[in-house]
């Protein structure tokens, strides 16, 4: 059986550059799950769970079927 997948992005969401990030999140299930302030704690965190993390490269894109728009986490 394999793991489900959880998504770590940033928030909040924005197409302007120069957003900044106030909170990370992690996703299952197209579900927002849990939000930590750094992109590390809910890594980690989603990590503890039994998932395959798959982390968003800090860019203002929303397509999750994108394998380039992630990058594996240890």
């Amino acid at each position: 059986m394999s793991k489900t997948n959880a998504y770590v992005e940033h928030r909040p969401l924005s197409s302007e550059k120069g957003t900044a990030t106030t909170h990370h999140v992690v996703i299952v299930d197209h579900k927002e799950v849990r939000n930590v302030s750094t992109q590390k704690e809910a890594a980690d965190w989603a990590v503890t769970k039994g998932y395959a993390v798959h982390v968003a490269r800090e860019r203002h894109l929303q397509d999750r079927a994108t394998p380039a728009h992630w990058r594996a986490y240890p």
